[in-house]
């Protein structure tokens, strides 16, 4: 069977555009034989295919077989529009409008290239030509020119969000103007929009032969926006522009050397080797730590103008809490305080930051001000655990604290051992001993009712399973909870050593002291003192 000419020359070319893409077609690929009409819908179909490579192969010779076809120039035009490739597109728009000056296809896209680069004049003048003096495009054209002349006065008057807008106005026509990115680059940074002004310098940068938009988005992600990832990749974009940039070399270098620290300290949190981490925080004998590099660098990278005055310390800031978190978790709640504190400054829900400042509160029998910290951190951190530990613990003790408390009796804190309750409890029964008080104008029954108390609260604190009702808020001697469990019930010094022993029996009232004859007697006989 004998196929027309035709039908093989359009399989040869679907069999081109079906080429995998690592086979880049090229022209001596294409059969000689093949008519221009099919050359250029195999180029159609490629492009559609995204092969974009292969479309410009078969427009090329399309154009060297025909080059007077201004249709075929402008379908070029076209594509290379498609794939973002404007300066050749404008080429072959040039091209075209020299065989045919009127030509409204290549007049309007080449108005629209020359607009994207604020050549505001010569866009006009293309969309005039083709007749679209009046058309939305030369309205929109003249409104972007008169907000790119706003921007820039805004500017120069420090108006820096009247520069924004209307730079962002001019930028939605003139998106490849350099010039207008520069300004609201610097308007964005100077109004406080520094990841929008990273974007204006990102686009600069890849147009820019030289390394400060490079060196500038690198240090800001880095140091300012802690963007590890982002800082470095950028820098190494310098690198391969450039690979003897000796500002780029020296940046990745410093980078890297703290990226790897960090890791190393978070790895550390991470296995709960909190004295490791902060060793690589904080200054030691051997180094000066995370914080100090960090701190020292980003000031540094501000004065030399990479970042700017207005940009976070996100990753000091970041050190700071995992500082003050590493302390708390060490539970050297004074080491840190400080650090704590400066999390608060600039993060008023850091968790471990709270966390810290309800423990000290608590441990000050600031019980109210504890809750409200605490529920500041329910707010933000619901699933924390230890919050709602803390946050119970601080209503047991405001609870506690409105009715008796045992340890301020005997002025103790609620972490005392045994043996410092019981020492505590020896030296107020002598301190209050009746004869002392009678000579310090104490009347007996002021020195009883103190005894009682001291007594009572020592009962308490001295047995270990009503020491653990108590610090839960339940307390043992309150009778509208549960009763008094110690009806009748004696108890005094544990052990000997020749002290007297001191009985205090629990009735419906007070204790039940007697004075006699200057000596201190219980019921039932006593010693005299």
């Amino acid at each position: 069977m004998i196929l027309p000419l035709h039908t093989l020359a359009l399989g040869a070319a679907l069999a081109f555009t079906s080429l995998p893409l690592a086979q880049a077609l090229s022209a001596s690929d294409i059969p000689a034989d093949l008519p221009v009409s099919q050359l250029i819908s195999s180029a159609t179909a490629a492009l559609a295919q995204g092969n974009g490579q292969d479309a410009l192969t078969y427009f090329d010779v399309a154009i060297t077989r025909d080059p007077q076809n201004y249709l075929t120039i402008f379908r070029r035009g076209a594509a290379y529009l498609q794939l973002g490739k404007h300066s050749q597109a404008s080429h072959d728009f040039d091209r075209v409008l020299s065989i045919k000056p009127t030509f409204e296809g290549a007049l309007v896209q080449r108005a629209k290239i020359k607009s994207r680069n604020a050549d505001w004049a010569g866009a006009k003048s293309d969309y005039e030509t083709a007749g679209k003096k009046d058309g939305d495009e030369i309205r929109e054209l003249l409104e972007a020119q008169n907000a790119a002349t706003l921007a820039k006065k805004a500017e120069k008057d420090g108006h820096w969000a009247d520069c924004t807008a209307q730079a962002d106005i001019a930028v939605l026509v003139a998106a490849a103007a350099m010039d207008l990115r520069h300004t609201r680059a610097h308007c964005r940074f100077e109004k406080g929009d520094i990841v929008e002004a990273l974007s204006d310098l990102m686009h600069i940068a890849q147009v820019s032969s030289g390394s400060s938009e490079h060196l500038q988005i690198s240090a800001t992600s880095f140091y300012a926006l802690n963007e590890p990832v982002n800082g470095m990749g950028q820098v190494k974009k310098c690198l391969h522009s450039d690979p003897d940039s000796k500002p780029c070399r020296k940046l990745l270098k410093a980078e890297k050397a703290v990226d790897k620290q960090i890791k190393k300290m978070k790895e550390a949190m991470e296995k709960s080797r909190y004295v490791n981490a902060v060793n690589m925080l904080v200054p030691t004998t051997d180094d000066e730590g995370l914080l100090k590099t960090v701190k020292d660098a980003t000031q540094r990278y501000r004065d030399e103008g990479l970042i700017h005055k207005n940009a976070p310390d996100r990753l000091y800031n970041d050190l700071v809490e995992l500082t003050c978190e590493a302390y708390t978790q060490m539970n050297n709640l004074k080491k840190a305080q400080p650090y704590c504190d400066e999390a608060l400054t600039h993060n008023p829900n850091c968790l471990p930051a709270l966390i810290g400042k309800a423990t000290r509160q608590i441990d000050a029998d600031e019980f109210e001000p504890a809750i409200q910290t605490l529920n500041q951190a329910k707010e933000h951190h619901q699933n924390s655990q230890k919050v709602q530990e803390l946050l119970q613990k601080a209503h047991t003790l405001l609870k506690r604290s409105k009715q008796k408390d045992y340890y301020k009796v005997l002025g103790v804190t609620r972490d005392s051992d045994e043996r410092e309750i019981k020492k505590a409890y020896r030296k107020l029964t002598i301190q209050h001993h009746p004869d002392k008080a009678a000579q310090k104008g104490i009347s007996p029954e002021e020195a009883q009712k103190k005894m009682a108390e001291i007594n009572e609260a020592y009962e308490v604190l001295s047995d270990p399973e009503l020491k653990a009702r108590f610090d839960r808020g339940d307390d043992p001697n309150d009778q509208s909870q549960q009763g008094s469990p110690f009806q009748g019930q004696p108890f005094g010094f544990p052990g000997g050593g020749g002290h007297q022993q001191f009985f205090h029996q629990r009735g419906g009232g007070g204790g039940n002291f007697q004075f006699k004859q200057g000596g201190f007697q219980f019921p039932g006989g006593g010693f005299p003192f």
